[in-house]
């Protein structure tokens, strides 16, 4: 007896699920290896980044080159808050009466920093905040701002625009009285400082890259530029050297100079020694400090 060459049709459909799934499979198969090869390409390669060590400025001694007049270092000091708004209502309605304050500085109408919110205080000093170095020009306009962080509003608590900070950086501070009757102070200080050499450099298998320059550090007063290569340091040729000379040759070297030969992007060559120094990095530079 001969076999009908039609099948039937549910038989057909389920062939056609299978078919379509196996061929769904290889298509994303290819296109998860295509985006992985993307990635990876996309990616690069990461190098590992290192530094000579920072350490605080010596107690007391005068540092040379002194900080630049318009680097200044701020952050909030603390602020008194009246128990109640102005029309004498609770400032939080939802957790307890005292506000949940922060506070802000801004620079020619740019957001230069906030603190983190200190909940349910009038007295808040913003332990957590970041403090730092931040550029102030010349001519430029200051305005504070603290608020109280509801769910819902925040509520204005204090705006108070401010002239100069110059002189103040001498006194070590700025208070001023709000509208709402809460009174804040502003830390205000020349610049802070860290020693060191204020570059950074990566490891590029057998070539050496500077990574990164603090432009107030002796690095960048010498004109050492991020994408400059080392050739050589202390007179040794980069392809010389074993695991871990870069770093004890810099480290060691920090404190009476350490001699770099570079080549710069454009295909010059330049010899220079860098010595521990002042650095006054801004907050940009993701330095701490005290």
């Amino acid at each position: 007896m001969g076999v009908k060459a039609t099948s039937h049709p549910r038989a057909a459909d389920r062939a056609w699920r299978i078919t379509l799934r196996a061929d769904s499979s290889r298509r994303w198969g290819v296109s998860v290896a295509v985006l992985v090869g993307l990635a990876s390409v996309a990616c690069g390669a990461v190098y590992p980044e290192l530094s000579s060590p920072l350490r605080p400025p010596p107690a007391g001694r005068e540092l040379n080159p002194p900080p630049p007049e318009d680097l200044l270092f701020l952050g909030f000091k603390q602020a008194r808050i009246p128990s109640t708004t102005r029309d004498g209502r609770k400032w939080d309605k939802l957790g307890g009466a005292a506000p949940d304050p922060y506070g802000v500085l801004f620079l020619n109408d740019r957001e230069l920093f906030r603190t983190p919110v200190q909940s349910n205080t009038t007295n808040p000093t913003w332990p957590n905040q970041k403090k730092a170095n931040y550029r102030i020009p010349r001519g430029s306009k200051l305005r504070i701002e603290v608020w109280d962080s509801n769910p819902v509003n925040n509520h204005p608590i204090c705006v108070k625009r401010l002239s100069s900070l110059k002189e103040d950086a001498y006194q070590g501070e700025v208070a001023f009285d709000c509208d709402s009757g809460a009174s804040v102070t502003l830390r205000v200080e020349p610049a802070h400082a860290k020693i060191g050499l204020g570059f950074y450099y990566e490891l590029r298998t057998e070539r050496i890259f500077i990574s990164r320059v603090i432009q107030e550090s002796p690095a960048g007063r010498l004109g050492v530029q991020k994408g400059d290569e080392i050739l050589a340091i202390q007179d040794k040729p980069v392809p010389s050297f074993e695991e871990g000379d870069a770093q004890s040759l810099v480290n060691a070297n920090a404190s009476t100079g350490v001699k770099l030969k570079l080549r710069k992007p454009s295909g010059d060559q330049e010899t220079l020694t860098v010595t521990n120094g002042p650095i006054y990095p801004l907050a940009s530079d993701g330095i701490a400090l005290d």
